[in-house]
């Protein structure tokens, strides 16, 4: 398993850009089929521009449960994990219809 620490390894975490820093990283280890740990802690919330850019951008090359078995959250609190959660929901919704 790769821990990613958003805080050190990303630094910042508001922009497109810094969620594409994000996604190039995890999108790196699921090549090589690794678990991703991302850790949240110090960071009290997240954009939906960066959860975008970082997580739902993965959909384009991994199916959901590929996504779902191979990444993880850990140190997160309910205001991140509500936007993660409502945003992989709204883009698995559209491709159902």
């Amino acid at each position: 398993m790769v821990l990613v620490e958003i805080k050190n390894d990303v630094g910042h975490y508001s922009t497109n850009e810094d969620g594409q820093k994000l996604y190039y990283m995890i999108d790196q280890e699921f090549k090589n089929l690794n678990t991703v740990e991302i850790s949240f802690e110090g960071v009290s919330g997240l954009s939906s521009s960066f959860i975008n850019s970082a997580f739902i951008e993965l959909l384009n090359q991994y199916d959901f449960n590929f996504i779902k078995k191979h990444l993880k959250f850990t140190h997160s609190n309910k205001q991140i994990n509500s936007l993660i959660l409502s945003r992989f929901k709204f883009e698995l919704s559209k491709c159902a219809i």
